[in-house]
């Protein structure tokens, strides 16, 4: 090996090994929170098919309230709400998913962030 690519060699090295270092456990089992803008993208992403999940807007299936009509509804709470996410597994059949602790977390909090005092229901 010559000089030149030795010296190659021992550049390259620290970078190789930094690229293989792995993360200790106790950070490789904490998550980043989930963000306000990653549960909008979240409740798009698994309930927007049906469920209009904007602050104003139709769902798209009419039989599936729109997220501000849940939002206000009679009654509603942080717990009633996290319990029926839970607990929703395939019922309706249209939500047969699972959601994790935390998505089940950053959903109920952008449920709630559309109530809204003044809320009229869409006709």
């Amino acid at each position: 090996m010559s000089n030149a690519a030795f010296k190659s060699c021992l550049i390259a090295l620290p970078l190789l090994l930094g690229a293989c270092q792995t993360v200790p456990d106790e950070q490789a089992d904490a998550a980043a929170p989930i963000t306000s803008a990653d549960a909008h993208a979240l409740a798009q992403a698994a309930c927007g098919g049906c469920h209009s999940v904007e602050r104003y807007g139709l769902s798209p299936n009419p039989k599936s309230p729109e997220f501000p009509t849940i939002a206000n509804a009679r009654g509603l709470s942080v717990a009633t709400l996290t319990n029926w996410l839970r607990n929703a597994h395939n019922y309706p059949e249209e939500m047969d998913f699972y959601l994790e602790d935390d998505e089940v977390s950053a959903l109920v909090s952008y449920i709630l962030s559309l109530r809204d005092e003044d809320y009229q229901p869409p006709r």
